[in-house]
């Protein structure tokens, strides 16, 4: 899911603060590939994200171990973002899985994403 922002470019150590603010940290890739590795009742999941040119990719660590990932693009005119919770389905197929507002119980992970991606399009409107 792509959003665009109307207002004009942010400059980025705003959105770096607003995500760090958060609990989010910045992706800092090797050779476009990222591996972050999350624990649940002791065990290890691992996520591997990959380099989006063009944006800066910020992630969290949710409930039972998931990850919150946002990939943001600064333009001329605007802010543009994808928000998702990535999964590795059988360690080698990577999945981008949307936020969704009110998610069940083994998916509250989406829930929260969906509340953060709300606050985010907040901070957006207010810089206008």
């Amino acid at each position: 899911m792509s959003i665009s922002s109307t207002s004009s470019a942010e400059p980025r150590s705003n959105l770096d603060q607003w995500f760090h603010r958060h609990g989010f940290r910045i992706a800092e890739f090797e050779k476009g590939k990222l591996r972050v590795s999350t624990h649940r009742m002791g065990e290890m999941i691992v996520f591997k994200l990959t380099e989006r040119a063009g944006h800066t990719t910020y992630y969290k660590e949710a409930t039972g171990g998931a990850l919150i990932v946002f990939e943001v693009s600064v333009g001329d005119q605007a802010i543009r973002y994808e928000g998702y919770c990535p999964l590795l389905l059988f360690g080698i197929w990577a999945k981008k899985v949307t936020f969704k507002q009110g998610a069940g119980a083994l998916t509250k992970y989406r829930d929260e994403g969906y509340r953060l991606e709300q606050k985010f399009q907040e901070f957006l409107r207010s810089k206008r």
